[in-house]
């Protein structure tokens, strides 16, 4: 399904959750300021990193993963 027809978040999502961000499959740290939440994420080099994005960029998963 394209990025474009799935649904976006509309709350912000637990400590823990999984989610969709770009091209990757992420997890939700928490709150950051305002309407952005701290995610973990693993880029294509291979290293974990911490990023803070923005509620309305994350799309929550499909209930099968694989």
């Amino acid at each position: 399904m394209p990025s474009s027809t799935r649904l976006r978040t509309k709350r912000k999502p637990s400590r823990g959750t999984l989610a969709h961000y770009r091209d990757r499959i992420v997890e939700i740290l928490g709150e950051a300021r305002g309407q952005r939440v701290m995610i973990r994420s693993i880029h294509p080099d291979g290293r974990e990193r911490l990023t803070a994005v923005k509620l309305a960029n994350l799309l929550p998963l499909e209930s099968q993963l694989f």
